[in-house]
């Protein structure tokens, strides 16, 4: 099987079968599964080695001395973290697995190696690390400027067209674990904000979300009113090819 990173560093670059090889071992050794709720990292630990997601939801979040918690970005199949290993002492924000996970803990010689003998896996890596920086941007932009109906669109936009680059959306239906407390956490939201609002999208006929999945019935208008402009993703995903979706794979 294909590990999940592989499909996402296809979008960025083409990569040679050695290259994907080498890739897919590295993703099936030193695996370790961690239970819902968990924390792999706290905030003040010492850093540790890069990991990819192999399955499962994850997040980024930073707690307040009260106990509310900020969720920073969700971490999906096929997600590397945590880059900031080689540059920090101590983690300055805590990751959780949302779901139960799968990671696959990467040697410390991993980016050398890519650079050394695939050259355009290193350069497909540093896109998706630039990726994950631009995620992070946009959620900053959706916190300080999107309306709460924007950002609810804009995340729900996002969450399917990164699961689709991984093959694990199709037809406009993805698995979506994040309850309204967690939305909530995520988008700056109360939860009986997060349901008003979901309600509103679903009686537009845009969205449902039930038995923690997500069904988008029209991703281009869901679009225009996320205000969503998937470039941050380096995917090829434009309103057209999202109109002719809706007319062919969105019917249930």
């Amino acid at each position: 099987m294909v590990p999940h990173i592989t499909h996402k560093l296809r979008g960025f670059e083409e990569l040679e079968e050695p290259a994907e090889q080498w890739l897919a071992e590295v993703a099936s050794r030193n695996l370790r599964d961690v239970r819902p709720k968990v924390d792999l990292l706290r905030q003040g630990d010492c850093t540790g080695p890069m990991h990819i997601l192999i399955e499962g939801w994850a997040i980024r979040y930073k707690t307040l001395e009260d106990g509310r918690r900020q969720i920073l970005s969700v971490l999906l199949p096929g997600d590397l973290f945590d880059i900031n290993g080689f540059m920090a002492s101590s983690m300055d924000h805590s990751i959780a697995a949302l779901t139960g996970v799968t990671l696959a803990r990467l040697d410390n010689d991993f980016l050398d190696t890519a650079r050394r003998e695939h050259a355009a896996l290193e350069k497909a890596l540093w896109c998706d690390i630039h990726v994950t920086a631009a995620i992070q941007r946009e959620w900053s932009t959706s916190l300080g400027q999107r309306t709460a109906r924007e950002r609810m669109a804009h995340l729900l936009c996002e969450l399917y067209i990164r699961q689709r680059q991984v093959e694990l959306a199709d037809g406009g239906r993805c698995p979506f674990p994040l309850t309204q407390i967690e939305l909530a956490e995520a988008l700056g939201m109360t939860p009986v904000y997060v349901n008003r609002t979901l309600q509103d999208l679903r009686r537009e006929g845009l969205v449902q979300l039930e038995h923690k999945m997500l069904t988008i019935f029209d991703l281009a208008q869901l679009k225009r009113v996320a205000l969503f402009d998937s470039g941050y993703l380096k995917i090829c995903d434009d309103d057209g090819g999202a109109s002719a979706e809706k007319e062919s794979d969105y019917a249930f």
